[in-house]
């Protein structure tokens, strides 16, 4: 990430997941114009959370109304082929909405603007999924994936391959399916 020595504009968009917010990133010290979705900021408004992240959202609000961050919500044909692709890696059950959204927001930018793009995240599914779409992404913090994964959904129990929702039980034994890698 690029630290801002001046008020130039860089020529790069941000695109920022919901844990980044939440490390408390001062958007001042970046160069770079920076893109999330409304529903990443309601996330961060939950009710259990929102007297401890008063701070990062009065920040949030800040670089709004500083036009610094901008929400957009991407179009459906994006959202449609973020759903396509994550059901062939088996990310698509470990993804929420919001997560298929906000990939969804940096495919579209990345196919109709000019500039670099870059998608931060900590979610290793996010990571997988940008990985096979072919969108620049990074962690912040911490390590991201190192290759990307093609999950299968299987019974632990039963040992069998299941075409079923990663969220479903098994119809044999009645155990919660799970992911692994496909081998």
């Amino acid at each position: 990430m690029t630290l801002q020595k001046d008020n130039k504009k860089n020529n790069e968009i941000l695109i920022f997941d919901t844990n980044i917010f939440l490390t408390g990133i001062d958007f001042n010290l970046l160069k770079s114009e920076i893109y999330t979705t409304p529903n990443v900021i309601e996330e961060i408004k939950i009710d259990k959370y929102i007297n401890k992240n008063r701070n990062i959202l009065n920040k949030i609000q800040a670089a709004i109304d500083s036009k610094k961050l901008i929400l957009k919500t991407p179009s459906n044909k994006y959202i449609e082929e973020v759903d396509k692709k994550s059901e062939l890696t088996g990310d698509y059950n470990a993804l929420s909405n919001t997560d298929k959204e906000l990939i969804a927001l940096t495919l579209e930018l990345k196919e109709t603007v000019s500039i670099n793009i870059m998608i931060y995240t900590n979610d290793y599914s996010m990571e997988n999924l940008c990985s096979e779409l072919d969108i620049p992404f990074a962690p912040l913090f911490k390590k991201g994936i190192k290759s990307k994964i093609i999950w299968e959904v299987y019974c632990p129990y039963c040992k069998e391959i299941k075409a079923e929702n990663l969220n479903k039980n098994c119809e044999k034994c009645g155990l919660k399916l799970k992911r692994r890698p496909k081998k």
